[in-house]
């Protein structure tokens, strides 16, 4: 991390982008395999909801697709079934369409799409914990991406008011510490750094904190 007398955007910038590396696999593929499956238990339990029922089914046949990362298909179709895109907008106000529709900005997001993922991950909400904070965890990330610092900053503190927990609320303690850092916003980044270090001591992002938070004091 650069010393505050000589901040270096690019290199806070590279940063926060190898924390996204770190992540997007353990946090978004996982995530994106129990939106499945919420999915799934949707189809199976939700009768009244037809639509629900087509849409879930839908999504499940593009698991191959997104399990394997081979996001475009799953996001465009393939020969044999529809994609996240068409389920996302054919099915729109439906559970369903909404999960197609999250899966569809975690595969823009994994292609390196950044605008495509804020299209499709703009709007959409769940009440599940960790999905619900991962998505907007997402659209932190993307927002990031193409610069929009202040965005950015506003999803990552949705993402952690969302769900107070040990999987994520950490991670996304730690991006928006990094981002405040972007716009020189010190002393919300040290506040974001301390509550790692006090309140989630066992996280990998609390491992050596300490040197963020005396690097920012100086």
């Amino acid at each position: 991390m650069a010393d505050i007398e000589n901040f270096d955007v690019q290199e806070l910038s590279d940063r926060v982008q190898e924390k996204f590396e770190q992540n997007k696999n353990t946090i978004y593929i996982a995530l994106g395999a129990i939106a499945v499956l919420v999915a799934g238990f949707w189809w199976y339990n939700s009768n009244k909801e037809t639509k629900s029922l087509e849409a879930s089914s839908l999504i499940w046949k593009q698991e191959k697709n997104f399990g394997s990362d081979n996001f475009q298909a799953a996001i465009d179709g393939d020969q044999n079934n529809v994609g996240y895109a068409t389920i996302a907008d054919e099915y729109s106000g439906t559970p369903a369409g909404e999960i197609a529709a999250y899966n569809m900005g975690v595969g823009y997001l994994n292609l390196g799409q950044f605008d495509q993922a804020i299209n499709a991950l703009e709007g959409v909400s769940f009440s599940d914990e960790l999905v619900g904070a991962v998505a907007k965890g997402a659209l932190g990330d993307a927002y990031l991406e193409v610069q929009s610092v202040d965005k950015a900053i506003s999803n990552y503190k949705d993402a952690i008011a969302h769900s107070d927990n040990d999987f994520t609320a950490p991670v996304y303690l730690k991006k928006l510490a990094l981002a405040y850092e972007l716009v020189e916003e010190n002393d919300n980044a040290i506040e974001a750094y301390e509550r790692i270090k006090n309140d989630y001591p066992t996280s990998a992002e609390a491992q050596g904190i300490e040197k963020f938070i005396n690097k920012l004091k100086k």
